[in-house]
């Protein structure tokens, strides 16, 4: 998550944040868990990559997974931390460094509700390719857009920007790391009013091949 635009957002709401996420019903994480469950297994490796307060990756460290997570905001790592599921939290910009783990380290990585703030997602797709392992799946949510080739910048009534890639792109990546897509479902959440459900996202699956 490009938290240079959206650290100060993050910091004055990581206590609260768990019931904003509510407040705008935003359950992505929830179905990333329910659409990920058949492949996952009790002491597999599960990477969270921009984890906040542990939405996303807690459900499977219920079930058995070990979790590991990545984020930027020492404020949302802080929140994690307190809820003691994880191995390890570290600080990371996935924006400039690469993922601080060696090669083939998880069974399965996933990112949730991180990649509608980024712009080009080739150097992150290529980091998760190098750090899963064969056979496990990479579980992500971004913003569709229909109407574009590659991505595009939208701005919104919270005052920050977001990005928006087009299924086409996001084919091109997955061949491109040799990632398949598995599953695929669209959800609606309420946007900055709270009322209308008006912000389309999107949950995929895949598997490295």
């Amino acid at each position: 998550m490009n938290h240079d635009v959206n650290k100060p957002v993050y910091e004055e709401l990581a206590s609260q944040y768990d019931e904003e996420v509510k407040e705008y019903d935003s359950y992505g994480y929830d179905v990333i868990f329910g659409m990920s469950f058949e492949f996952v297994s009790a002491d597999d490796k599960l990477l969270d990559i921009g984890i906040g307060t542990g939405l996303a990756s807690m459900q499977f460290a219920e079930v058995g997974l070990k979790v590991y997570g990545l984020d930027t905001s020492q404020e949302m790592l802080a929140v994690c931390r307190s809820k003691s599921f994880a191995e390890e939290l570290k600080r990371y910009d996935m924006t400039r460094e690469p993922i601080p783990y060696k090669d083939r380290c998880f069974d399965h990585v996933v990112c949730c509700g991180v990649l509608h703030f980024m712009s080009d997602l080739n150097r992150l797709f290529s980091e998760v390719k190098r750090v899963i392992r064969r056979g496990g799946i990479f579980a992500f949510t971004i913003a569709p857009q229909e109407t574009v080739v590659g991505y595009i910048e939208e701005p919104t009534a919270w005052g920050v920007s977001i990005f928006k890639h087009s299924p086409q792109y996001i084919v091109k990546l997955l061949e491109t790391n040799g990632l398949e897509l598995l599953k695929e479902q669209r959800l609606l959440i309420k946007g900055a009013d709270k009322v209308n459900y008006d912000m389309l996202f999107s949950v995929l699956i895949c598997r490295c091949r």
